[in-house]
């Protein structure tokens, strides 16, 4: 990548950090049987793109570590990997491609299943949505591990992690307002801060989930 593009990526994803400093997420609430219908155009084209920057970080896709590959059978996971302070201003993350420029709404689903032998807090991994709203001015909104509503993962010692619709708008609205409700998508990624002063320093992901697109391993 380069200096300057990586320089650029490197400013989103602090920006991101810097943005949930005061935020705390809350558990979703929503009724049985809310399913929000999946746009036909919402998942298009869709890319994951993994990186890190700073000291004890790795993005990294594992053989071996993950559940059932949608394409081959290397049993891929997403490893995030923070093995510093959690004060340390370093982190590891997923970029998500794809749906900049529409409105949050666009955002009907957001889920992952993570192992539970690795860490899930309410900072980290998280979900970072970073929003221009329609007066120009910049949001970041995150929907942390822990606050979401959680289940029984596709297979023993995996739990999944699920945002719905209602939930994600929901958490718009609360953390950053009408303005970012009626605003665009600037850039939305995954995020791994928090250090092994926190917890495991590091966390499997699988399954990640952005409307209807299914990332199960590197060749998705």
């Amino acid at each position: 990548m380069p200096l300057s593009s990586r320089a650029l990526l490197v400013g989103l994803v602090a920006t991101s950090i810097a943005g949930c400093s005061d935020v705390v997420s809350t558990a979703p609430t929503r009724g049985p049987g809310l399913e929000p219908l999946l746009s036909a155009n919402s998942q298009s084209g869709l890319q994951l793109r993994i990186g890190s920057f700073g000291d004890g970080t790795k993005a990294a896709w594992k053989s071996g570590e993950g559940l059932i590959d949608a394409k081959g059978s290397r049993f891929q996971a997403l490893l995030l990997q923070k093995a510093t302070l959690t004060s340390t201003f370093s982190a590891a993350y997923a970029q998500l491609k794809g749906l900049e420029g529409l409105a949050p709404a666009a955002l009907v689903r957001l889920r992952w299943e993570h192992r539970n032998d690795t860490h899930c807090g309410a900072g980290a991994p998280r979900w970072n949505i970073n929003i221009t709203g329609a007066t120009g001015n910049s949001y970041t909104v995150f929907l942390g591990c822990s606050g979401s509503a959680q289940s029984a993962g596709s297979a023993p010692n995996w739990t999944r992690d699920n945002w719905e619709a209602a939930d994600i708008a929901a958490q718009i609205l609360s953390q950053a307002g009408s303005d970012a409700a009626n605003g665009t998508i600037a850039s939305i990624f995954i995020l791994f801060d928090e250090g092994n002063d926190a917890g495991s320093g590091f966390v499997f992901l699988d399954n990640i989930t952005v409307n209807s697109k299914v990332f199960t391993s590197s060749s998705d």
